[in-house]
């Protein structure tokens, strides 16, 4: 399989070149671009989460233990009526820190090692069932938790799954031995629909993917935004 430098640098070239084709285009604006190539970036490193102790599996156990702070930490706030310290911007407590704190090592170690129990490498991580549940999963959260227009959550999703098949097509090339005209043991292994081994978590990934798909609305904004650019290459 392909190593990590290889991932992120091919995975570089492609979102240098998609990204700077869309801006220059006038399709978005430059910024806008930039941010989807980061998300490419981002979904080619996600196959990776299950490699134990990777800077993938850390990086993403690492922004989901921030995450989890900053949640419990609003959460005792919003719930508190105690005494609060007031600090520029802010207003925190005791409480509500050491919540964070709680949820951040809770997330960071303890979680981190049982996924590592139950997950290997290359198996239902590496599947096109869990690319499709990181990108929708993205556009869900983004409809529903964050202030941007509806044409930018649906295009980083695309972004990420994007990444995340060139990460599976980069691995599958890699098992093919050129030099000496082999296929490898591992070839058949990253690019797959979902892990015929793991046959209960596949289906619950799959389940997930259609509860997703049924609850999210048909993305008009995206097919209208490709056709204007069919147009333009026309």
């Amino acid at each position: 399989m392909a190593n990590f430098a290889t991932h992120v640098a091919v995975a570089g070239m492609a979102a240098t070149g998609i990204a700077s084709g869309i801006a220059v285009t006038g399709m978005l604006s430059w910024s806008d671009s930039l941010i989807l190539g980061v998300f490419l970036i981002a979904g080619t490193l996600l196959p990776d989460i299950d490699v134990d102790g990777g800077r993938p599996q850390r990086w993403l156990f690492s922004l989901l233990a921030l995450g989890a702070a900053v949640v419990a930490a609003s959460v005792v706030l919003q719930l508190q009526t105690g005494p609060r310290i007031f600090l520029p911007g802010q207003a925190l407590s005791c409480e509500a820190v050491a919540a964070g704190f709680l949820a951040w090592l809770l997330v960071r170690y303890p979680c981190s090692l049982l996924f590592q129990k139950i997950s290997r490498h290359r198996g239902l991580c590496h599947s096109l069932v869990v690319g499709g549940l990181w990108a929708l999963g993205w556009v869900y959260m983004g409809l529903h938790c964050l202030a941007t227009e509806p044409l930018l959550v649906w295009l980083q999703g695309t972004a990420l799954f994007l990444g995340f098949l060139i990460h599976l097509v980069l691995d599958e090339i890699y098992s093919v031995d050129i030099n000496n005209a082999r296929i490898k043991r591992s070839f058949g292994s990253a690019l797959k629909i979902w892990e015929p081994d793991f046959p209960a978590g596949s289906l619950l990934a799959v389940a997930v993917l259609g509860g997703l798909m049924w609850l999210l609305p048909f993305p008009h904004e995206l097919f209208q935004w490709l056709r204007s650019g069919m147009a333009l290459l026309g």
